[in-house]
């Protein structure tokens, strides 16, 4: 099945072509290893006293439930943060629905986000090895993992994910992405992929 919106293809490869690093705010700390880390008193305290780490609910689009320590999601999710802060999100009773985001990706983006919190004074080389392998995945679940980290507003994982499109569209026409990424229907008619052509050239 194809994933990738067809008829916004320019204006998401004009995006991607002139991302920037805009991503650092007030609620993150600074990249630490390559990932964007902010560590809790209550939470380092906790783990030096061996005490159990809290943890919260977290439920698919499939109602699979997938129980993760707070800290690992409140590190890296906006939105969780902010359900946390807030205090929506009840422990004893409650679960999170993530109803735009099915098992396999969550599955994913759960370790994503367990490893940078874990790991994220292993070496610079390290880290992009580990990152390299877990994008590596087919269109659509690159296109999945993307869906998953814009709902959660993981802005590590999209900007690793924002990077690698680049890479992979970066010198190539728009056949040649089209190929890459499966999209049979581009969605334009022929007078809107002429003018196309005229706006920008440098992508056919």
């Amino acid at each position: 099945m194809d994933k990738w919106p067809s008829s916004n293809l320019l204006d998401l490869l004009i995006e991607i072509m002139s991302i920037k690093e805009k991503w650092l705010s007030a609620w993150c700390i600074k990249p630490v290893g390559g990932a964007l880390v902010r560590q809790e008193p209550e939470y380092i305290l906790l783990a030096l006293m061996g005490s159990p780490l809290k943890k919260i609910m977290l439920c698919s689009s499939e109602k699979e439930i997938f129980s993760v320590e707070e800290q690992v999601m409140v590190q890296h999710s906006v939105i969780i943060n902010n359900m946390i802060e807030d205090g929506s999100y009840n422990h004893e009773e409650s679960k999170i629905p993530l109803d735009c985001v099915d098992s396999k990706t969550l599955k994913k983006v759960i370790d994503y986000c367990t490893h940078h919190t874990h790991h994220h004074n292993d070496n610079q080389e390290d880290l992009e090895a580990w990152d390299a392998q877990f994008l590596n995945v087919d269109s659509n679940g690159l296109y999945d993992l993307l869906m998953a980290a814009n709902y959660l507003e993981i802005r590590n994982l999209l900007d690793l994910i924002y990077g690698t499109i680049k890479n992979m569209i970066k010198g190539k026409k728009i056949d040649e992405i089209r190929r890459i990424f499966n999209i049979k229907d581009h969605g334009f008619t022929p007078e809107e992929e002429e003018q196309n052509r005229k706006e920008y050239p440098h992508f056919y």
